[in-house]
């Protein structure tokens, strides 16, 4: 019998490492949901205040359990760093013509978790974008078709059915190469370090996200 002398807590890290891997896409959508819609809910100003105080702690305890998610799965990486490394999430830095307002500004989101899809177009809508929403890549394709001058920006989520993100972003550029492109994906973690500009992406953004770090990368985009 062999005899694993790195111990118990590497063991334990590892089993967790194990079991995070599969389902860290559906946990951070899970963390997605819970995080927007206590937001939504806190920008609403008829909810009674104890109400408001238990959002703000769902908020914060969502939070927490995001940072340790993230922190568990840098704990258990593998001791290989040269074959273990991690996209960075990217803060554009871009001149753009800036719009009136951000009501002028319309984000086509594309994600096939309709909790995620509602929240993430809530969160939008409640800092003043327009949001247009698709539920995989084809159908968000269609709809930048209909209508290419109205499509702003493109959120699209990494993994989906039908059609990726990737896959997306390849149809759009090659009729719209301007066209500003984030993806944002519970997998960020786990991928290969990837610049955003080999794909034409304007960034990377990594689920869970609260509205302000969703505006801090989306408002230099376009400009408001």
């Amino acid at each position: 019998m062999k005899i694993d002398k790195r111990g118990a807590e590497h063991i334990n890290s590892a089993v967790v490492g194990e079991l995070t891997h599969g389902d860290l896409h559906s946990l951070n959508n899970l963390l997605q949901g819970i995080i927007g819609l206590s937001e939504l809910l806190n920008c609403n100003p008829d909810i009674p205040a104890d109400a408001r105080t238990d959002s703000m702690n769902i908020l914060e305890m969502a939070q927490n359990a995001s940072n340790l998610i993230k922190g568990t799965r840098q704990a258990s990486r593998f001791e290989d760093a040269e074959s273990e490394t991690r996209v960075v999430e990217v803060t554009p830095d871009v001149e753009v013509p800036k719009p009136k307002s951000r009501s002028d500004v319309n984000i086509l989101i594309v994600e096939d978790d309709p909790l995620v899809l509602k929240v993430v177009a809530g969160m939008l809508r409640a800092v003043g974008y327009s949001a247009i929403t698709a539920q995989d890549g084809l159908e968000a394709l269609e709809k930048y078709k209909e209508n290419p001058d109205k499509v702003s920006l493109v959120l699209s989520d990494l993994a989906m059915p039908r059609m990726n993100g990737l896959q997306l972003t390849e149809e759009l550029l090659a009729d719209n190469p301007k066209m500003k492109i984030i993806i944002m994906s519970g997998y960020l973690q786990e991928e290969p370090e990837t610049d955003p500009d080999e794909f034409g992406l304007a960034a990377w953004l990594e689920k869970p996200m609260t509205a302000a770090r969703l505006t801090a990368i989306i408002q230099p985009l376009v400009g408001v």
